[in-house]
């Protein structure tokens, strides 16, 4: 009985050691993994104090590419509801561009378009809606400046 007690002690001394191992190993891989942690005091030969490309932070600039409309609902009741269509301005790499005028229209004199936000915030977003007088599809457009986004988006009025 005596020798059963030790060694299921041993055995669950193994275990704890073993996951004492594991859990160290892991903390290991995740430190050596991240290059912040070794890379920020490592330094080469050719060290300079000049900024690189990726480093120098330039202005926003629009991806008419990367910019969207978002309708919702896609359908409402004319002359009685309106539809909310929002505007995301982004740049090349898909963050928001703020400050920017967005303008919204298709053409048609029986859509009424109520600007709720038309400058953009800081995440992009110009926020409009809109209603109709008359039952239809309307497509809708989207600009900054003199450029229209690529995007357009579909709305129903019944």
């Amino acid at each position: 009985m005596e020798e059963r007690s030790k060694n299921s002690r041993t055995v669950i001394i193994a275990l704890i050691l073993l996951i004492i191992f594991v859990l160290i190993l892991i903390l290991f891989l995740y430190l050596v993994r991240r290059p912040a942690f070794f890379g920020s005091f490592a330094q080469s030969e050719n060290f300079t104090s000049e900024p690189t490309d990726s480093e120098v932070i330039t202005p926003q600039s629009v991806s008419f590419d990367n910019s969207y409309l978002f309708a919702s609902p896609l359908r409402a009741a004319a002359k009685v509801e309106r539809i909310r269509i929002t505007a995301y301005i982004l740049d090349g790499q898909g963050m928001g561009v703020s400050g920017k005028q967005v303008i919204l229209g298709n053409g048609n004199t029986s859509l009424q378009i109520y600007p709720i936000s038309p400058v953009t915030d800081d995440s992009g977003r110009a926020t409009f809606d809109v209603s109709s007088t008359e039952a239809g599809l309307f497509t809708i457009e989207a600009s900054v400046g003199s450029k229209k986004l690529s995007q357009k988006v579909t709305v129903s009025f019944n």
